[in-house]
């Protein structure tokens, strides 16, 4: 072997401490991104699911407070449960009416029918939700039939571990 072999082989030798631990950082870090990869896939599946059953939720709910008008008189007492104790509402006429106004309005309708279409659910905090949808119905007011459609939104907050309508706005649809 000659001297600059040697060298060679000596400084491998002395070096290769360092490049076996240089090799096991990148092995380690290579098992870190994945890991953090794999949990970063896991999250945002989890995040997504998370957010199919919050429409699904807020949705069922937007669905028994229009169930609760239907038949030969309204379900007052099932509306309110679904209403927070501060929720607000804008009539399709301009109206404002708190929750005991619009409870007391039920009175006057029934419907026989209603459709929630196109609802879209965002999220807007973690314990609140707007939907927003539009909605055919028949029914009568005062004794009068009625048809028609209505854009309707309506925020949900989350309260204990219901979700309850906090406020509510329709515009009739010309």
């Amino acid at each position: 072997m000659t001297s600059g072999e040697k060298k060679v082989w000596s400084e491998v030798a002395v070096n290769e401490p360092r490049i076996l631990n240089f090799r096991r950082e990148v092995v380690m870090l290579k098992s870190k991104l994945k890991l953090a990869v794999a949990l970063l896939v896991s999250f945002s599946a989890s995040a997504a699911l998370h957010a199919q059953d919050l429409n699904k939720k807020i949705l069922a709910q937007e669905t028994k407070v229009w169930e609760s008008f239907v038949g030969t008189k309204p379900n007052a007492e099932a509306f309110g449960r679904l209403l927070t104790p501060d929720y607000v509402c804008i009539e399709p006429t301009g109206v404002l009416v708190d929750k005991q106004g619009n409870i007391a309005e039920l009175a006057a309708l029934t419907f026989s029918s209603f459709q929630i279409q196109d609802p879209q659910v965002k999220v807007l905090a973690p314990d609140t939700a707007l939907i927003v949808s539009r909605v055919r119905y028949e029914g009568t007011v005062h004794g009068q039939k009625v048809a028609g459609e209505t854009l309707s939104a309506t925020i949900w907050v989350k309260r204990g571990d219901q979700w309850l309508a906090q406020f509510h706005s329709e515009t009739f649809k010309k």
